[in-house]
């Protein structure tokens, strides 16, 4: 669930009833403990999924709400687009974009995978706004600005490199 809406008065009742525990059902999630160090301890991290609330709650109701209507950044690829060309900022203060489709960003997880790990890279954001995907393989540095056009790929060669001013 990306985004979940509650009637806190509802929320309160429930909690005076149940106590503070909602009953939702635990996921497990396998993680290391420093997330930018894969060699670190392994550890469990207990969740619940907030959209399973739904079932604590009489009555409750999902809703659909366009994807236009919110950005989630959950990865760098992800991260790459939004701060990219593709968005602007409308006056009413929400990025948008009038592109018909967002472009695909494949950034290779060894070495973008943590923001560190990404802005240490992506020094100048690339313009994707002709582009139709970014597949980054290896550690490339986008050092200047760049301009991706079409469908671009980036291959991995084994060592550092940095990437051309036109990528088709």
């Amino acid at each position: 669930c990306n985004n979940l809406w509650l009637d806190l008065q509802r929320l309160h009742d429930r909690l005076s009833q149940s106590g503070p525990v909602l009953g939702l059902p635990l996921i497990r999630n396998e993680k290391t403990v420093d997330p930018t160090d894969p060699t670190s301890p392994r550890t469990l991290q207990l969740e619940t999924a907030m959209g399973a609330a739904i079932e604590v709650f009489p009555g409750a109701r999902a809703i659909v709400v366009e994807r236009g209507r919110f950005l989630p950044v959950k990865t760098t690829n992800e991260l790459m687009l939004l701060r990219s060309d593709v968005f602007t900022l409308a006056e009413d203060a929400r990025l948008v974009t009038d592109l018909p489709k967002l472009p695909g960003i494949d950034l290779d997880p060894r070495h973008y995978k943590t923001i560190n790990q990404f802005d240490e890279r992506v020094q100048i954001v690339p313009s994707l706004r002709d582009a139709r995907s970014l597949r980054v393989r290896g550690d490339w540095t986008f050092s200047h600005p760049v301009h991706v056009t079409g469908d671009a790929t980036l291959e991995d060669n084994g060592q550092q490199q940095s990437v051309p001013p036109d990528l088709h």
